[in-house]
């Protein structure tokens, strides 16, 4: 776990946004004391974080008109030899945003070497995570997807772990410290007749993409998960930040406190997901919002999780990305973050 610290109650965001113009976006985030690269996901269909993370990926068989993935079950030797060998070298270039997919990346970058103020010690980007991706793109004979398939399993957390590595050091360059969350909502399912995933899986596959992210360079990583899972699993991953949906699903998070008293107490943080993001409603009030994540706090302190820990090691997000919200409402929950930290830091 990184040594590294954020300031109590800072404010990040989930990647997929609305807007139709980068700069837009990029200024958007400016509001936020992490400012995080926008997905352009109005723009083009290849900003989508699955689709824009395809180059470089190996033993894929890639429909580009169609977007359609599959991965090889046979013949697939020389391309993983191929990828090996260049990930070996520590070349991360072969893994970079193709042009049509960073729209959002670029203008990101450019906005944070323009103006030492944005973000001026951390900025956040993301990745799908191996699991997720796993999970989305079945093998060529259809019958299993790659996820149940380990030797790709694991090739595909060092191809994504390098594809985050890739983007922090642009980070690096520009002064900043990156916050790099590997995403996995595909582990809203886990445990359930829908997945084949075991604990042991999700934490060798999880630490194997953080330990290439970690070995090129200082990195805070996260986790960003829509739904309900086991985050006391999540919470072994060798991942910095969980990140949750504090709106919707504050009890079920609450039901790990011992585990969540120990991974805070070792360094780690939560991202709070307590502005709502599908049906944000300009009704909701930062009083609200930030009384309610309170509750949750003090739930968790009856159960032995210290308010002044939590006070200490928590950050502030919407509950998921505003992709599906109009610009305007976007705007609205995104500078809500920051309302409901000033709130949470009056009642501390």
């Amino acid at each position: 776990m990184s040594e590294l610290h954020i300031k109590p109650l800072s404010t990040t965001a989930i990647g997929s946004t609305p807007y139709a113009e980068a700069e837009e976006a990029v200024q958007a985030m400016s509001s936020l004391d992490i400012p995080a690269y926008p997905q352009m996901v109005k723009i083009s269909p290849w900003e989508d974080m699955f689709l824009g993370a395809l180059d470089g990926l190996p033993a894929l068989i890639i429909d580009r008109e169609a977007r359609t993935v599959r991965a090889k079950r046979a013949d697939r030797e020389n391309d993983l030899a191929d990828f090996y060998t260049k990930f070996m070298s520590g070349d991360r270039d072969f893994l970079a945003l193709p042009p049509e997919a960073r729209h959002g990346f670029d203008a990101f970058l450019e906005r944070a070497a323009a103006d030492p103020k944005y973000g001026p010690d951390f900025l956040k980007i993301h990745v799908v995570g191996p699991l997720t991706f796993g999970q989305m793109v079945m093998l060529e004979d259809e019958k299993n997807a790659l996820v149940d398939d380990p030797e790709l399993l694991e090739v595909m957390a060092l191809a994504l772990g390098g594809k985050a590595a890739w983007a922090a050091a642009r980070l690096r360059a520009l002064g900043r410290t990156p916050v790099v969350f590997i995403d996995e909502p595909g582990l809203s399912s886990f445990g359930s007749a829908f997945s084949t995933l075991t604990a042991e899986t999700v934490i060798k596959t999880m630490g194997s993409a953080c330990e290439v992210v970690r070995a090129e360079g200082p990195a805070l990583i996260g986790c960003h998960i829509c739904g309900n899972t086991d985050w006391s699993m999540m919470m072994e991953t060798g991942i910095d930040i969980v990140n949750f949906d504090a709106f919707e699903i504050m009890e079920q998070f609450s039901l790990y406190p011992k585990q969540l008293r120990a991974f805070l107490e070792k360094g780690g943080y939560v991202a709070w997901g307590i502005v709502p993001s599908l049906g944000y409603s300009m009704d909701l009030t930062a009083d609200f919002l930030a009384k309610k994540l309170d509750e949750g706090w003090r739930a968790l302190d009856k159960k032995g999780v210290p308010r002044d820990l939590l006070a200490g090691r928590s950050l502030i997000t919407t509950a998921c990305g505003l992709s599906m919200l109009p610009p305007d409402l976007a705007l609205a929950a995104t500078k809500m973050k920051t309302a409901v930290a000033e709130k949470m830091r009056e009642m501390i």
